[in-house]
């Protein structure tokens, strides 16, 4: 049977490669970064991947729709720190100081974690087909050039690819109509995701074995926009530009208190 919100139908595949270091220092620092390059493909898309806008030129041939997969990332980085400040009781600094002071300055620690990530691939359509596929798939037809393009003046949310190399609509020809437009599945890559994560925790000690962290942690600290694909209809009005951002990506900060026994 099927899972509701995927496709019970299809073939996939994934190949990575991944690199990582960590650095442990003896003053309380640690430091890891990890990067993977990696290609997924697929010959069907899932809601839960938010491939709606893929479709499979030939019915009988599903090997036609294999593509890069929605749910692609090409680029992945990540590195985040560890600083177990070395100030107080038992530390490097600090080490004779009394109740008081101990309890407001020893025991602190910061974090961090920086995340960036290549966009995820998506697929153009068109209304102007006279001839769709089985599916109802139909692309627009490209001038020259490359479909995910860059504008003259960069990529801006306003206007993601340049949607001046894409022949007007009201310009096809008879033979164009007739055809799936010429572009293909997947041609063109989203907006990337860049992520900053900061939390600074302090523990309050009244035991070796009963122990009271103070946590303050936000996510996205730079509330650095992550936005959604444009949009991809060339018969709509804003043809290649990004409207919206990810629900639930702006700055988000927490406080909370954990008792560790």
């Amino acid at each position: 049977g099927s899972i509701s919100g995927t496709a019970s139908f299809g073939f996939g595949n994934y190949n990575a490669m991944t690199a990582s270091l960590t650095k442990r220092y003896s003053a309380g620092l640690t430091l890891q970064a990890s990067y993977t390059y990696g290609h997924a493909l697929a010959d069907s898309g899932t809601t839960l991947s938010g491939s709606a806008g893929l479709y499979n030129p030939n019915g009988q041939n599903f090997n036609e729709a294999y593509t890069t997969a929605s749910w692609d990332i090409r680029h992945n980085f990540v590195s985040s720190f560890d600083y177990e400040i070395p100030f107080g009781r038992g530390k490097q600094y600090g080490a004779n100081l009394n109740r008081g002071v101990q309890t407001l300055l020893g025991n602190w620690q910061v974090n961090g974690i920086l995340s960036l990530r290549t966009g995820q691939p998506f697929t153009l359509d068109s209304n102007a087909c006279l001839a769709v596929s089985e599916n109802g798939g139909c692309g627009p037809t490209i001038i020259s050039g490359s479909p995910n393009a860059a504008p003259p003046g960069g990529r801006t949310p306003n206007e993601w690819f340049n949607t001046a190399n894409f022949v007007p609509l009201d310009d096809l020809t008879t033979a164009q109509r007739l055809s799936l437009g010429n572009v293909g599945l997947q041609s063109n890559v989203g907006p990337p995701t860049r992520t900053l994560d900061f939390s600074v925790f302090k523990n309050f000690a009244f035991t070796e074995r009963f122990m009271l962290q103070f946590r303050a942690e936000g996510f996205n600290v730079a509330n650095t926009p992550q936005f959604n694909a444009p949009d991809t209809g060339q018969q709509d009005a804003n043809f290649g530009k990004i409207t919206s951002t990810a629900a639930g990506s702006e700055r988000h900060i927490q406080f909370s208190l954990r008792f560790q026994f």
